[in-house]
């Protein structure tokens, strides 16, 4: 049957949701009248009408008249009811298929109804299988009933599966005859019952038949979600293991960050802590909670935004060097192209931590102690203001601010939903050139907290050099490296390479000046 009813639209409580949900009621004692007929009640507990044969008889026949597919669901569980709702306030008829449809009615929508297994598969057009992969050969009875018809098969494994056979593929063996769909496997119950405008509005599909995935897709589309073609249902295995992926692309640089806070924790203790400890007998263990942490985390913050552009770079030296575009870079260079964006919310997670951390340094007790300390002293010191201190301290913090502000745009903007409000030269203006202006922030940041120590032989503690020498040298060679490709003739060249110009085949290329060329004067030996 065709999924398209032309002018039924039964959100707006249209005459197919009118009239499909009163031949469902019309054996009700009572039957409301205007537009409380034709929407949906909130409680899901009243038990569906009486009369299960002949409301069957009536739901088939009015569904046959007005040409919207009967829909049927072979399964009582949570995403079952869910399904069962927002199938319902879509204006299709739907039965339910229950082992036990008396004590499953009073579960389900009153428009929908519940009945056997049997009854459903033989009244719907579609049905979904929302059962466990592991009782579809239950069902096995129902083979001669469901010939002919679409299954969707909504179901997930337990664990990734990378072998094969999926869920889906084992149960078009089961049930030759039939067409089978994957589908709505990637949704959760929740977002089935509160409607596509909260979660993901994308329902992945696949099947070796066309038509009937055809008629699905726009069953998706009529309950408001985007339906995205995956292709055969060979393809079922991707669908089925999408749900079970663990940030996939967030291990390495997750790993990457908590190596650096390590590294950068342990270094900054034996420097602060530890060699007092061991060369005067001063405890300073208490620095360990605030002040170690809050050391550590701009370091590895600022490492992070580097590590964000340093691929960048190689893969242009990489260019340069081959004299064209089409070589494919390396696999470990590939992974880390594609690891920017998490590179770079792990920075701006590091730099937002360290904002805060700094704001909380004045509310311990030890630096009251302190200021006492210092109110003391100042009574017997005459002069206490250093005017270059006091510049260092400006600057350091109104860089630091800057930074983080220009990091804040950056996370922001990679939002799938703000990304996809602006175009490719909005988006890599914000990501290219801001994110430059945010490393080179960030590192003059780093500078200015440091400022003259580098030269002071007193903080090389076991001869190990100040925190912020270690943090500024990989972003000072990728600023350096972005300096050295902004020049007129690399530029130039990497643009052309760019372009699709060619070392080995001698294509002479030109950029295009005020855009009225195509940018190719002459070509020859291609």
């Amino acid at each position: 049957m065709n999924l398209d009813v032309k002018n039924a639209r039964p959100r707006q409580g249209g005459a197919l949701a009118c009239a499909s949900r009163y031949v469902i009621r019309k054996k009700r004692p009572q039957r409301r009248s205007g537009i409380h007929q034709c929407t949906m009640p909130d409680e899901m507990a009243r038990p569906l009408i009486r009369g299960r044969g002949e409301g069957s008889r009536h739901l088939e026949a009015s569904a046959s008249e007005l040409g919207a597919p009967v829909i049927g669901i072979l399964g009582t569980g949570d995403f079952s009811r869910s399904l069962a709702r927002r199938l319902v306030a879509s204006g299709y008829a739907v039965v339910v298929g229950s082992r036990n449809p008396k004590r499953s009615a009073a579960l389900f929508p009153e428009e929908a109804e519940v009945t056997s297994q049997v009854e459903a598969a033989s009244q719907a057009d579609v049905v979904f299988v929302a059962v466990f992969p592991e009782h579809h050969s239950t069902l096995v009875e129902l083979k001669p009933t469901l010939a002919g018809k679409t299954l969707v098969d909504v179901s997930n494994g337990l664990r990734i599966n990378r072998v094969g056979p999926s869920n889906a593929e084992q149960l078009a063996e089961l049930f030759p005859e039939s067409s089978v769909v994957k589908g709505f496997n990637t949704i959760s119950a929740w977002t089935l019952q509160m409607g596509p405008r909260d979660g993901n509005r994308q329902i992945f599909l696949c099947g070796n038949n066309s038509k009937t995935k055809s008629s699905v897709m726009q069953l998706c589309r009529r309950m408001g979600f985007v339906p995205v073609d995956m292709g055969l249902l060979s393809s079922s295995l991707e669908i089925e293991n999408l749900p079970l992926y663990l940030f996939p692309s967030w291990r390495v640089p997750v790993l990457c960050t908590l190596s650096l806070f390590a590294f950068f924790y342990v270094y900054n203790f034996l420097r602060d802590v530890l060699q007092p400890y061991v060369t005067a007998g001063k405890s300073v263990f208490y620095k360990m909670p605030i002040e170690t942490v809050n050391v550590t985390l701009p370091a590895v913050a600022l490492v992070m935004l580097s590590l964000v552009y340093l691929p960048g770079l190689c893969a242009a030296l990489l260019q340069l060097w081959w004299g064209t575009k089409y070589n494919r870079f390396p696999c470990w260079l590939d992974r880390w192209l594609t690891s920017r964006k998490q590179l770079g919310l792990c920075s701006f997670w590091c730099a937002a931590l360290h904002a805060i951390y700094s704001l909380c340094l004045p509310m311990r007790k030890s630096v009251r102690f302190k200021l006492l300390i210092a109110a003391q002293q100042v009574k017997v010191i005459e002069d206490v203001w250093v005017e270059a201190e006091v510049w260092r301290m400006e600057l350091y913090l109104s860089a630091g601010i800057m930074a983080l502000g220009l990091l804040s745009l950056l996370a922001v903007t990679s939002l799938p939903s703000v990304a996809n409000t602006i175009n490719w030269r909005e988006f890599s203006f914000i990501q290219s050139t801001l994110g430059y202006c945010a490393l080179s922030a960030a590192t003059l940041h780093t500078l200015l907290f440091g400022w003259d120590r580098a030269f002071d032989p007193a903080q090389y503690r076991f001869l190990m050099p100040p925190t912020f020498l270690l943090a500024v040298v990989l972003p000072a060679a990728v600023l350096l490296g972005r300096l050295a490709l902004l020049a007129p003739c690399v530029a130039q060249r990497l643009g052309r390479i760019r372009r699709g110009w060619e070392k080995s085949r001698h294509l002479r290329f030109a950029l295009p000046d005020d855009g009225c060329r195509n940018g190719l004067e002459e070509s020859s030996n291609v």
